[in-house]
């Protein structure tokens, strides 16, 4: 099949772009920034509300079209509770999830930030252990105690000092909204196990959830800030909002994550998703100027050892029947 034959370059189209979508998301919310102080308070270009419309409202359209012929028919045979946890699904990882990550990105660096969400995968296996009893990875519990060493390398805490803590000196907004959107993600990963376990399509399970979030999101964008926030849009603006983020990013990772999982299956990509961790720190590095000292890499590289422990035997599997 051709989906198999492009399936590892599909992985590694989806590892780079992926691994560039919090230092892109960061650099749209600068430039916003910039441009709010520059007006005086008159402009402000860009909210959660206006980026998650445009990119769940790509993706759901085009996933949709795609597997439409299977929405109309798996769409009228759901019952009260499959459209319940649909629902539940798409507010954990299409609604809380998203909101959470923007405003914790406001807050902390890339680097911070990619960092942080590293808990995912062990929240979700736990959460997946208690829910759906289903058995803990191997070695989880060597990966589970690697993480915060990682993460404490990577903050370069001298612990010899009394005020020390791993993560001093960040946010504390910023890192509560970070944990809650790890939270809502891995909620929603566990949940996709119990949808793909019923064999639905891509175009119920991503196109239809897609197109609920961004009526949501538009709704939130015209209620909190106007139609300002969309008559704002400069050059750069829709560039780097509706072709790099959106076009690219968004629905070029989705589908490209898509042809991975038919072709490769879902350990390979496990595994090798997690290196979207390196790129997102040369990213944040290369185009932003984050700071990237030694403790940095060696923090990440031993994070990066523990996920690839903990995931050898993934405790959710992807959207897609």
């Amino acid at each position: 099949m051709i989906s198999s034959r492009l399936a590892p370059l599909a992985l590694l189209g989806y590892v780079l772009l992926r691994g560039c979508d919090a230092s892109v998301l960061k650099w749209l919310q600068q430039r916003g920034a910039a441009t709010l102080l520059r007006t005086a308070g008159g402009e402000d270009p860009i909210s959660f509300g206006n980026v998650f419309f445009f990119a769940n409202l790509a993706t759901g359209l085009v996933v949709l079209l795609l597997d439409r012929g299977r929405l109309m028919k798996q769409l009228p045979q759901l019952m009260l509770r499959d459209r319940s946890l649909l629902c539940v699904r798409a507010a954990l990882g299409s609604l809380i999830g998203p909101i959470c990550y923007f405003l914790a990105l406001q807050r902390l660096t890339v680097i911070s930030q990619t960092l942080l969400f590293t808990l995912i995968l062990p929240v979700t296996a736990l959460l997946a252990q208690l829910l759906l009893q289903e058995p803990l990875p191997k070695r989880f519990g060597f990966s589970l105690a690697l993480l915060p060493l990682g993460l404490l390398i990577s903050r370069n805490v001298d612990l010899s000092l009394a005020s020390a803590a791993p993560w001093s000196g960040l946010d504390p907004i910023g890192l509560a909204l970070g944990l809650l959107s790890v939270l809502a993600f891995s909620a929603a990963a566990v949940l996709n196990r119990v949808v793909v376990d019923k064999g639905w399509g891509t175009g119920l399970t991503i196109g239809l959830t897609n197109l609920m979030a961004a009526l949501v999101f538009g709704t939130i964008t015209l209620v909190c800030h106007g139609p300002e926030q969309f008559l704002y849009m400069r050059w750069w603006w829709l560039l780097g909002l509706l072709l790099v983020y959106t076009a690219c990013i968004n629905l070029g990772g989705e589908l490209l994550l898509l042809i991975s999982y038919r072709g490769l299956g879902a350990i390979t990509v496990a595994l090798w998703g997690n290196g979207g961790i390196v790129v997102s720190l040369g990213s944040a590095y290369l185009l932003l100027g984050e700071a990237l000292s030694l403790n940095t890499v060696l923090g990440a590289l031993l994070i990066l050892a523990a996920l690839l422990m903990a995931g050898a035997k993934p405790v959710s599997n992807p959207e897609v029947a």
